[in-house]
């Protein structure tokens, strides 16, 4: 395995641990009935939630850069 493998192993479990720790904002009855009486409702993250959603985004776009790095590597040098 090179690098960029490496990293992507690495940040593919750590968003799996990220995205298992943000809460949901929605109910699970209420995907199933279409009953969502705060559909259009503003509501703004804070604290944690905040953090892991940037953090998210970070470790997505790391992960889809590394992915691509990763195949011109094989392309190239292979």
């Amino acid at each position: 395995m090179q690098f960029a493998d490496w990293i992507i192993f690495v940040v593919s479990f750590l968003m799996i641990g990220a995205s298992a720790l943000q809460s949901s904002r929605e109910d699970v009855m209420e995907a199933f009935t279409g009953s969502n009486q705060d559909l259009f409702k503003n509501r703004k993250s804070q604290g944690a939630e905040v953090f892991l959603n940037r953090s998210m985004l970070i470790m997505s776009i790391l992960f889809f850069a590394m992915i691509i790095w990763s195949n011109s590597i094989d392309r190239f040098f292979n």
